[in-house]
């Protein structure tokens, strides 16, 4: 933690400008400007909420397995959360599965906490289209680009604000997918409720980002 620390100068002025950030940000979000009538942000955080709440539980079933789960039955164990082979049912297997050997899948806890964290602070802030999958193999299901705007203290706002990470940050134009610009997730929003379908370059590397600064 201490190596994350700027002189007091820097220090000062980086809080000025995450304060604004958060302001700005916060604004933003309720203000609803005309660029967002089309995404009812109000309506979309009700079912985002209703999504996340799904999701722990399904990561509770998942924590509570005592035996060896195959691919196909980790992806029904999340089918009402998580698209069944889709991105985001990679990112399940990565992040909160072990594999074994014999390509049998057990729970770990892992990232578990951080990723929730960051998910639990989420505020659903447009919508940039469909995405544009070239995969073939993960053309699963039309998923909708969602950018959140997420906020889990300063060092949130010290990623967001590098130009390492974003150039810069900034929300883009409804219907529009840019990329280094938001953190965002993959949502099929077809049926009433939400499923995840994927998990951005720009979220995770948020995540990663926390981990390794709070090691």
């Amino acid at each position: 933690m201490s190596r994350l620390l700027a002189p007091p100068a820097a220090s000062w002025v980086r809080r000025w400008l995450a304060a604004g950030l958060y302001v700005g940000c916060l604004a933003f979000l309720l203000a609803g400007n005309a660029w967002s009538q089309e995404f009812n942000r109000a309506a979309e955080l009700v079912r985002y909420r209703a999504w996340l709440t799904d999701f722990k539980q399904d990561l509770d079933r998942l924590s509570d397995a005592r035996r060896p789960l195959s691919e196909a039955e980790l992806d029904a164990m999340f089918a009402r959360t998580v698209v069944p082979g889709s991105r985001g049912a990679a990112f399940i297997r990565q992040s909160f599965a072990r594999r074994t050997s014999d390509g049998a899948y057990f729970p770990q806890t892992g990232a578990r906490t951080l990723v929730l964290d960051v998910l639990d602070s989420g505020i659903p802030a447009g919508q940039g289209g469909l995405y544009p999958e070239t995969d073939p193999a993960l053309k699963v299901a039309d998923l909708t680009v969602w950018y959140l705007h997420v906020d889990v203290g300063d060092m949130t706002n010290t990623y967001l604000l590098s130009d390492k990470h974003f150039t810069p940050y900034r929300l883009p134009p409804p219907g529009k997918l840019e990329r280094n610009a938001y953190p965002f997730l993959l949502m099929d929003t077809h049926a009433g409720a939400l499923r995840l379908g994927g998990v951005s370059s720009e979220l995770w590397g948020l995540i990663v980002y926390l981990h390794n600064a709070t090691r």
